[in-house]
This record gives structure tokens, sequence and C-alpha cells, in this order.
């Protein structure tokens, strides 16, 4: 019986609440991984390490992390109990002796690897079994291959790389493995540089996981100091992130569902001790707000808002636009190019549909990875070449003297069609105009007759829709928009029904909640063809009246008694 934990045990897994801690471990003595979102999984006697039907894909893969098994270790020392420390070096000791021979891919691979590796280290340094410190010390070799080290920037890295390299690092460190240590941090460095864009933006497409990178570098910084090394440079790449969530998060303080991110709030300790996290750590109780109201990322973000601290009764509106990023996609990307959300009187009106759960037998999670379950627009009955990809190439904006934002982004992603979204936030007039610009080739075979775009916008859980004279009308408790439209076209509404995948939503993880698709499709044709497609977001409370005109001078608003007329973005 040990008398303390490793100090790399309390350096890559800091205690938990001792309630939590309890918990857990009475779970596996009972027979049960509580796996959190990703489900629970009955060990029996002797765990078989096979996929269950009570995990999804991720926690199948989960049981090879191992570090679920820890609270038997927390535990069992703190409270010095026998019982819970023998159990947990029975299910560690299994696993080795279960997996001597060839592995599955998942199985040392992504973040299943790297986690069992910081486990295996600190039960190694805990306990002193011989078995676990080879186990360890052959896995970090393992995560160690790496050759990010030769370069400054890995560029293709995800988050899972960061971890594997941190257990490796910390078994080398543990081990006095000086060359092998170094060559570990060298992948960390470069790993992290590939992570993290210059000005802050995630490579993930998943504004959640760069949440989640900034806590692994905790982590890393965590390791360093525990090696007695300085953590350089990784403090001021970690700082690069806060500006960027801090954008990325709406006024309720939520992230936006971007890819594979969840609509919630950041963790409470996001950025702890650090000034430039202070406002969405506290959700805008302390520190001081990003200047900026438009901002466009490397990463494949823009950012709009009204303002930071709006008035009671005053625009709150915020919006966000998608395009490629400047490096490549992750797992954790969706197909979302050209979409837009938009949140206004604290409503959320036209969403993203998040990322459900990580189950690959699952339809719906698939589903909502396409560009069809986006507020995006498709191209019915043409080859399509998603490497092309959907670029920015415009992000302009008046925000600093009150004036408008410009974005357009362009899809050549579509063999013989181009669409080119542009977006203007009228900020005067809290609008705003969205304009699909079609440019289609003469299309070559029989199927090219039928050509057609198919625009949608997904409308959030509890949103009602009313066409009244071709306007639709949105309605959520007190509040309103109005949709205006020109061009080909008529609105149709798809709302969620069971055996579908068409209007669903994630509410929290692996919660599907039921909404609705506002869109329209208009044909193309097999002639060579240019057309405009039009639509005005307009918030507004109950009873306002926000008049909106589209014809060939552009966009006229009335709002308040004043009248505003804008030319259409291009």
């Amino acid at each position: 019986m040990p008398s303390s934990l490793g100090s790399w045990c309390l350096t890559l897994f800091p205690p938990m609440k001792p309630g939590t801690e309890r918990r857990l471990a009475a779970s596996l003595m009972a027979g049960t991984i509580d796996l959190g979102k990703y489900g629970t999984y009955s060990l029996g006697e002797r765990p078989d390490w096979q996929p269950q039907a009570s995990t999804d894909t991720s926690g199948d893969r989960h049981v090879n992390s191992l570090y679920w098994a820890l609270p038997l270790l927390y535990r069992g020392v703190r409270l010095q109990d026998q019982a819970l420390v023998d159990r947990f070096r029975q299910l560690i000791t299994w696993w080795i002796q279960d997996h001597e021979g060839p592995r599955g891919t998942w199985v040392d691979g992504s973040i299943y690897g790297g986690l069992r590796t910081q486990t295996l280290v600190c039960a190694a340094q805990t306990l002193g079994d011989p078995l676990f410190v080879q186990a360890a010390l052959d896995d970090a070799s393992t995560m160690v291959r790496s050759n990010a080290a030769q370069r400054e920037v890995a560029i293709g890295s995800n988050n899972t790389d960061l971890i594997r390299q941190t257990g490796a690092m910390a078994a080398f460190c543990w081990s006095a493995n000086w060359p092998m240590r170094d060559k570990a941090w060298g992948n960390i460095v470069s790993i992290t540089r590939g992570l993290i864009h210059d000005d802050g933006s995630d490579v993930e497409g998943s504004p959640g996981y760069a949440a989640y990178v900034e806590l692994l570098l905790k982590d890393v910084e965590r390791s360093a100091a525990t090696c007695g090394m300085p953590a350089d440079p990784i403090p001021e790449l970690r700082g690069k992130i806060y500006d960027f969530l801090a954008q990325a998060v709406r006024p309720d303080f939520n992230l936006e569902s971007i890819g594979d991110t969840i609509n919630e709030p950041l963790r409470r300790d996001f950025g702890a001790g650090d000034a430039r996290a202070d406002w969405v750590r506290s959700r805008g109780t302390a520190g001081t707000p990003p200047a900026p109201i438009f901002t466009a990322y490397q990463g494949g973000y823009v950012f709009g808002r009204a303002g930071w601290q709006p008035q009671p009764g005053g625009a709150d509106t915020y919006y966000t636009l998608r395009f490629t990023s400047s490096r490549p996609a992750t797992a954790h990307t969706h197909d979302d190019g050209a979409a837009l959300t938009l949140m206004s009187r604290g409503v959320e009106w036209i969403i993203d549909p998040g990322p459900y759960k990580y189950e690959n037998g699952s339809k719906l999670r698939w589903f909502l990875k396409t560009r069809a379950a986006h507020s995006s627009f498709t191209v019915a009955k043409v080859a399509r070449h998603r490497s092309a990809g959907v670029r920015s190439i415009k992000a302009t904006s008046d925000w600093p003297t009150g004036g408008n934002d410009l974005t357009c982004i362009e899809d050549t992603t579509w063999a013989t069609v181009t669409v080119t979204r542009c977006t203007q936030y009228i900020r005067s007039m809290d609008a705003i105009v969205v304009v699909d610009y079609v440019n289609a080739a003469k299309g070559k075979g029989k199927k090219s007759r039928q050509r057609f775009l198919w625009e949608r916008w997904q409308l959030a859980p509890g949103i009602s829709a009313t066409n009244a004279n071709d306007v639709m009308t949105l309605a959520n408790g007190d509040k309103r928009m109005d949709v205006y439209k020109s061009g080909p076209g008529g609105w149709a509404v798809d709302v969620a029904r069971e055996g579908s995948t068409v209007g669903w939503s994630t509410g929290a993880w692996g919660e599907k909640l039921p909404g609705a698709v506002l869109n329209r499709q208009a044909s193309i044709g097999k002639p060579a063809t240019s057309m405009a497609l039009v639509t005005v977001f307009v918030p507004r409370n109950d009873g306002e009246s926000v008049p909106v005109v589209i014809d060939d001078r552009g966009v006229t608003i009335t709002r308040n008694g004043i009248t505003i007329t804008t030319p259409l973005p291009q």
C-alpha cells in the first residue's frame, strides 16, 4: 500500500471533488465504469474490453484509456483502503496482459493512447510495479514517434496529439530519459503552434475545442513544472486563445454551437489567473470586454455583434459566419461553409445543429455534420469537390464609427456553379441582409437540366413560423423576427419528425431537440445562369413594426421613424 500518490498523478490528473471520487470508485467496485457523456460500461469480474450497447463509439474506445480506473487508486491511497488499490492493480494488470500482442488502431491511437500513457505513468510511479513501469515506457515510446519536433508548426495536428506527447514527456522525465523527454517537448511546442492560429483561433472548426486546448495547455505547463523545466512558449500560445473565445461567446455567455461545440458556458476555471479571460470567465461581471465588435479569424470564423454591453431594450444581436480554415480540417469540423447563426433579443433564431454525440452508428450524427444540416445552401444535380474550399473574399466593418459589417464568402466546391454569400449587418437598423449570388456555367449532361440551389435556415427549438404575404415571421414568446426575401423560390418549412434527420439539433450531449428548417429552392437549369437570392432578417419585439422593401436600390428599412436605404452587399 503506497502512502501517497506520485507527483505525476497529481500533475496529470488533479484530484476531483471527494464526493465525485467516492461515487466513481463505488461504481467501479460494483462493476460499472461511468464514462459520463459517453455512457456506462459493464466491467464484470474480468473485462473483455469489447464494445457494449450502453456506450457510444467514444465510450467503447475510452475503455482503453484506463483513466476511468484512477478513482480506485486515489481513494484507496487516501483512505488506505487495500481493496480499492487491489482492484485498480488488477484491472490495469489485466488490460496490459490482454494487449501484449497486436493492437487495434484505436487502442494506441488518438486520445485513448495518450490518456492511457498518462494513467500508466501515474500507476507506475505510485505503485512501483515493474509491469506498470515497462508498460508506461512502452506506451511513451509509441506516443513520441511523431516527427512534429522537426517542424516549427505541426500543420494537421489536433488536440489528441497534444495529449499523447504530454504522456510521453511525463514518462521520460520520470525515468530520467532526457533526450526522449526533449523530443516529446519539441513535439508539444510544434503541435501547440499547429493547434492555434496566429490570431488565436482554433484549427478544429469548433470553438469548444479551443477551450479544451486551453485546458490541455495548462496540463502541459504543470507537467513542465513537475519536470523542473521552463514551459516557454506555451503560456504565450495559450494566451492567444482568450481574445478568440471572447468573440465566440454569445450575449448569454454560451459558446455558439459551431462544429462539435455544445451550446453551453465555458468552464468556471477557464483562463483562471489570466486577466484577458476575466470577462468571459465571470460572464461579464468582472474585467473588460474586448474592443472589436466585428472580427474575422484564420480558423474560418466571422463574429459580429451590436455591442458588448447593450442598454436595456437595446439591440443585442450576435451573428456568426463560417468559411474554410487556412489549415486542414479535423474530425470536429462540420461541412458548414457559408453557414450563418443569429441570436437577437435573447433568442436563438438561426442556429448550428451541434454534434449530437460521437456515435458512428447514428444517422443523426452523420447528418448533422453535412452541409444540408446547416444554415447555408447546397447545389443539387452537380458534382462536388470539397477540397476546393469555401473562402472568405471580403470581411470589413465600419464598427468603430457605428457603421455596417460586410462579409462575402465564396463557395467553389460545386463543379459548374459558384455561389457567393454576401452579408451585411446594418447596425443602425439592427438587421442582417444576406445575398446568395449564383453564377452557373452551362451544364453538361441530362442531369444538369435539373440543377437547383437549396437554401436552408435551421430554426432553433421552440421557434414558430407564420407566412403572411411571403414574409415569414418567426416567434418565440414576445420576441419576433421577420424574414423578407426577393428572387426565385417560395418559402417552405420542414418540421423535425421521428424517423427523419431534418430539423433536429443538439441540446445537452446526446440529446436531440426538435426544431424546423425554413427553406427555399431556386431552379438553375442547364443554360449559363446568374441570379441573386436576397434574405433580410429583422429582429423586433411583438407589436413593433419594422417594414422592409427590397428593390433595385437595395434594402429599405424603417425603424423608430427612421428610414435607411442600403445597397445590396457585393
